[in-house]
This record gives C-alpha cells, sequence and structure tokens, in this order.
C-alpha cells in the first residue's frame, strides 16, 4: 500500500473511530433501548463494510448518512428475518421511534449524550453504568472496560452482559428520555462517563500509541456540550472540564517525534497549549461557584499546579501532596494512593512513600497494574536501591500497557543495569 493510500486509510479509521457514538445512538433511538446488542452488531458491520470498501470506492460525500443507512438496511433485513417468531414489524416499530433528545425540551442535541444518558439509566449501578457506557457509547472493549476497574476481563464481561438485559427487560420504558429530575439523577454517572473516556484516550493500556487524541478530545468536546446548558453545568462538570482542558493542554509536549513518552520532568513547557490553560481556570473558576468540593476539585487543582508552575523543579509539591492525600480519604482509591505517593517522593520524602506505597502490595488488584511497579521502581531508584528498582521494572513489563509504555521501560531498565 502506498503513503497515499496509508494517510487515506487512517483518515477512514479516524472516521469510523468518531463515528461509532453516533450511528450507535441513532440506531438505538430508532430500534428502542431493549436492542442494544442489535445496534452495536449491525453498527460494527456498516463499519467493517466501510473499512472494506471505502480505500477503493473512496468515502463518501456524506460518511455518517452511508454508514447510517448500511447499519439502518443491515437492522431491519435482521428484524425481518426474526419477525416470523416474534411478529415484530420493523416498518412500522422501528421507523417509529425517532432519537429524542436527553434533556426533554431543554435543547441539548447531540446523539453520542443521548447514548450517554440512557445507558446511565438509574434501575443500574453505577458500576454497571459506567461499564456499559464506556462500551457501548464509548466503543471501548470489555478489555479496556476491565482495565478500568483493575478486574478480570471475565468480570467485565458478566456485568455488561447483566447490564444490556436489564435494559432489555425495561423494554420500552428504557428509551424514554428522562425529565429534568432524571437528568440531575444521571448526571453524575454520565461525568465519571465521560472522565474515563478521557483517561483511556490520555494513557491507553494497551495498543500502538502512547495516547488516543480523539477519543480525549471527544471527551472535551462532550462536556463542553453538556456546560452549553444550565441543567448540566454544574461545578462539578465545569471542575471536570478544567481537569480535562489542563491534561489535554499538554499532549503536543507528552510524545516524542519516535512516538515514545516524554515524562512531565522533561516536557518543553512551550510546547503546552495555553488556550486549554487558560481555558481550563476558567471552568475552575466557575467551579468554585458550590459549596461542596467534589473529586474533580481535587484532581483539577492538582492539574492546575502543575500547569501553572513555570518548571517542573518550582512544582508546589507540598500542596499537590496535600490535595492527593485529601483525594486519597475521599475516595479509597488505590490508584490514587499510588499517585499520592509519587507525588510525596517528588517532594522530597522517599523513604515515606515507599514505605506507603508497600502498603498497597496487598491490594490484589495491583498485581497486575503496571503504573503500580513503575511507581515502586521510579521511587527504589530514588532510593538508590538498583536491584529493587530492576525487579520493579521487569514487573511492570508483564503488565498490560501500550506498546510506547512498553519501550519506556525496557529503556529504564537498560539504564538501570
Amino acid at each position: 500500500m502506498s503513503e497515499t493510500d496509508d494517510a487515506v486509510r487512517r483518515r477512514i479509521d479516524l472516521l469510523v473511530r468518531r463515528g461509532r457514538g453516533r450511528l450507535v445512538a441513532d440506531l438505538v433511538g430508532r430500534l428502542g433501548g431493549g436492542r442494544l446488542d442489535l445496534a452495536e452488531d449491525v453498527a460494527q458491520e456498516a463499519l467493517a463494510a466501510a473499512i472494506a470498501t471505502w480505500p477503493y470506492r473512496g468515502v463518501p460525500d456524506n460518511p455518517a448518512a452511508w454508514l447510517n443507512r448500511v447499519a439502518r438496511n443491515k437492522a431491519y433485513d435482521r428484524l425481518r428475518r426474526e419477525s416470523r417468531e416474534t411478529g415484530y414489524d420493523p416498518d412500522t416499530d422501528g421507523r417509529a421511534a425517532d432519537p429524542v433528545s436527553a434533556i426533554d425540551g431543554a435543547g441539548l442535541d447531540d446523539a453520542e449524550l443521548d447514548l450517554i444518558f440512557l445507558c446511565c439509566h438509574p434501575d443500574l449501578d453505577e458500576k454497571s453504568t459506567v461499564s456499559l457506557t464506556l462500551k457501548v457509547a464509548g466503543g471501548f472493549t470489555a478489555r479496556e472496560v476491565a482495565g478500568v476497574f483493575l478486574e478480570a476481563d471475565t468480570a467485565t464481561g458478566q456485568r455488561l452482559a447483566r447490564a444490556k438485559r436489564r435494559l432489555r427487560d425495561l423494554g420500552a420504558e428504557a428509551i424514554q428520555p428522562p425529565s429534568r429530575f432524571d437528568v440531575a439523577r444521571r448526571l453524575g454517572s454520565v461525568l465519571k462517563v465521560i472522565y474515563l473516556m478521557f483517561a483511556l484516550g490520555y494513557a491507553p493500556r494497551q495498543g500502538e500509541t502512547l495516547l488516543r487524541r480523539d477519543v480525549a478530545m471527544e471527551a472535551l468536546r462532550l462536556i463542553r456540550v453538556l456546560l452549553g446548558h444550565r441543567a448540566t453545568a454544574t461545578p462539578d462538570a465545569h471542575a471536570l472540564a478544567a481537569l480535562i482542558a489542563f491534561q489535554a493542554s499538554r499532549f503536543d509536549a507528552r510524545e516524542a517525534d519516535d512516538g515514545n513518552p516524554v515524562l512531565l520532568a522533561d516536557q518543553d513547557r512551550g510546547l503546552w497549549d495555553q488556550a486549554l490553560i487558560a481555558e481550563g481556570l476558567s471552568h475552575l473558576q466557575a467551579a468554585q461557584s458550590g459549596s461542596d468540593v467534589s473529586v474533580y476539585h481535587l484532581e483539577a487543582g492538582i492539574a492546575a499546579a502543575h500547569a501553572l508552575s513555570p518548571s517542573w523543579d518550582a512544582c508546589n509539591w507540598s500542596g499537590i501532596v496535600a490535595l492527593y492525600d485529601t483525594l486519597a480519604d475521599r475516595t479509597a482509591s488505590p490508584v490514587v494512593a499510588i499517585n499520592a505517593c509519587v507525588a510525596r517522593a517528588m517532594a522530597g520524602d522517599a523513604a515515606l512513600a515507599m514505605r506507603d506505597l508497600e502498603a498497597l502490595s496487598n491490594t490484589k488488584s495491583l498485581d497486575a497494574y503496571l503504573p503500580f511497579h513503575l511507581a515502586r521502581a521510579e521511587i527504589q531508584r530514588r532510593l538508590t536501591c538498583q536491584a529493587d528498582a530492576r525487579s520493579a521494572y521487569q514487573k511492570a513489563l508483564s503488565c498490560r500497557g501500550s506498546a510506547p509504555v512498553l519501550r519506556h521501560l525496557e529503556n529504564c531498565l537498560a539504564a538501570s543495569t
């Protein structure tokens, strides 16, 4: 395949990834919330058809319309084949269910957000809600979702199956547009989905790329849409928008020309996007309008400390440690605890950081979590415990991670010998 063909393929892949959520959203709106499996299946078939034909026939003038037409036809064909047993008439039932806005009468016209609000049904527990939404609306695999929760792929697969079965049992009720009260009830889960979507784009745990910009920037787009309406422009939403903007501002500095990671300490801060930093500061100010401090406020405060620091050495590490300690108390999350240990080591107390980190060693879910072992390696290196550092690097290399991160670990291991 020529370089031109490669460029066409990359464009098609990008169109397909970006179009998936909107395609599934449209199909669910027409077929009903109880047919999530069917919507996902025919969407995937349409996307596969696009990948197979567009490189040779050319990308259609309206790719989204092409995908919608193919997917709908496949869905209706499948339902017609099943009609002998079910009595379903796709010509009346399927086309009658026009897509509706997630916020009734609020003017929030966004297909992806409609699907996210649909999946964040209050009859599902939050973990099921978030898992299902990341899978259906975000297009992430069950394996990627499992990585978010530090659990086995099979456990996530079973939870997804139960959640889909529950929505299917709800039938027509599952596709009803939520009232303004329901929107408020679901907003917390919606924010968590957007947060995790950005996290999976910011630091993929598999694949060939260091970051998935399209996924991360889609999360930023979604939170901006939410902030465009007063019903969802809450202090927590502003805090999450601030966090995402601060983190996204570093994208150009995070990745070297060869695709390998550039650590925060080594990044050229002149490459940080000042417009996104300014946007983050604006959202952070707006987030102070409420009386409560959420985990998004705390994480945005940490990101702001980095964004505003002129250099790595000048960073306010003691302030960052204090924010992480508060966040760890609030969440009881082992991932937050790991980050708190790293910050404490940066603040100058590597020995205490190592003791706190070792206290997490009995947490079973961290055994296969790459950042845990990487943190151990880096802190051991600071303590000049080279043998322990090498052992931790080797353990990290046995964990799931993106190819650039694994290459970085190999370089660190080689340098420690």
